[in-house]
C-alpha cells in the first residue's frame, strides 16, 4: 500500500513539474502560483488536495493519508490540522528523502 502512495507521490510531483514549466510558457500566474514553491511543499499541497481530510470513518488513516501503525496512539477525533499537518511532513521527509 505505502509503495503504491509512493508511486502516485512520485507520479504527482513529476506531472506537476512539466505542467509548471507548461504554464510558464503560456503565462497563467494566476494559476501556476503553486509552481513558484519549493517542491517539498508542492509535494505538501498535492497531498492534501487529493487524499483529503481523513476523519474516524477512514480509520485506520487519520489527517491527510497517514496510516496508523501497531505501535502508534493517533485519533482521528482528536487530531488537529497542525497535528496532521506536522504528521505528513514526516511522512514526506521519511518516504521521500
Amino acid at each position: 500500500m505505502m509503495r503504491v502512495f509512493m508511486v502516485m507521490l512520485c507520479s504527482l510531483m513529476a506531472v506537476c513539474s512539466v505542467s509548471a514549466r507548461i504554464s510558464r510558457r503560456e503565462g497563467m500566474d494566476g494559476q501556476a502560483a503553486i509552481y513558484r514553491l519549493p517542491l517539498f511543499e508542492r509535494a505538501v499541497c498535492c497531498t492534501k488536495y487529493f487524499e483529503g481530510w481523513h476523519s474516524e470513518k477512514h480509520h485506520p488513516y487519520v489527517g491527510w493519508g497517514h496510516k496508523i501503525l501497531p505501535d502508534e496512539r493517533y485519533s482521528a477525533r482528536t487530531m488537529t490540522k497542525r497535528q496532521a499537518d506536522v504528521l505528513l511532513r514526516k511522512d514526506l521527509r521519511k518516504f521521500c528523502a
